[in-house]
């Protein structure tokens, strides 16, 4: 309901006031003429919607399962320090970060009543625990943030009470997941080599 108001919504924006369809907003006259162009607009919408959310959030679950392999790999290895280890943690972390900005955009242009809290951040972990507190959190927010977007989009059972989520919502959710992948590439950075000067 969320998605299919959403985009009859932008339809109407392009099309002017037209006929609601079923479905769209309730207690409608079913007697009212339908609009098949509206409906089939809202149709094709929704399904690359949530398309485009599975393939987002899929991607962002197995880009922190990889984080964490790499991270469990150079703990056994004894390879924390070595440049490549790093410079892949760096660029997961980079792309979960951008995984997660862009769920957050997807959600926030279409959830408009939600409003994102302040991130939750973890402790730092010890640098011998090579980010062992960071890779958690990030773990627990995810499976917090795909609860919420199936709850929302994917496997909605009922419709949502948007006040519900005003608190620790899907959007503050992916917003700290955000937040500490970007800390962990600039911890990282902070650790890798700086080529700068010999490259000049």
């Amino acid at each position: 309901m969320l998605l299919r108001q959403y985009f009859f919504d932008r339809y109407r924006e392009l099309h002017g006031q037209r006929d609601l369809f079923p479905g769209t907003v309730a207690a409608r006259d079913t007697s009212e003429p339908v609009d098949p162009m509206a409906e089939q607009f809202v149709n094709v919408q929704v399904v690359l919607f949530i398309t485009e959310l599975e393939q987002k959030l899929g991607a962002m679950k197995s880009t922190v399962k990889e984080l964490e392999s790499v991270r469990q790999d150079a703990l056994s290895d004894q390879s924390t320090d070595n440049p490549s280890t790093r410079a892949r943690v760096r660029e997961l972390a980079q792309d979960v970060s951008k995984r997660a900005g862009d769920l957050f955009d997807m959600v926030a242009i279409v959830a408009i009543n939600l409003r994102a809290k302040g991130a939750v951040e973890p402790q730092p972990s010890p640098a011998a625990d090579f980010f062992a507190n960071e890779l958690s959190f990030l773990r627990k927010q995810v499976g917090k943030a795909e609860g919420r977007l199936n709850a929302l989009f994917l496997k909605p059972t009922h419709t949502v009470d948007l006040e519900e989520l005003r608190g620790d919502n899907v959007l503050t959710e992916l917003k700290s997941i955000e937040e500490v992948s970007k800390d962990i590439k600039k911890k990282i950075n902070s650790f890798l080599p700086d080529n700068t000067d010999k490259a000049e």
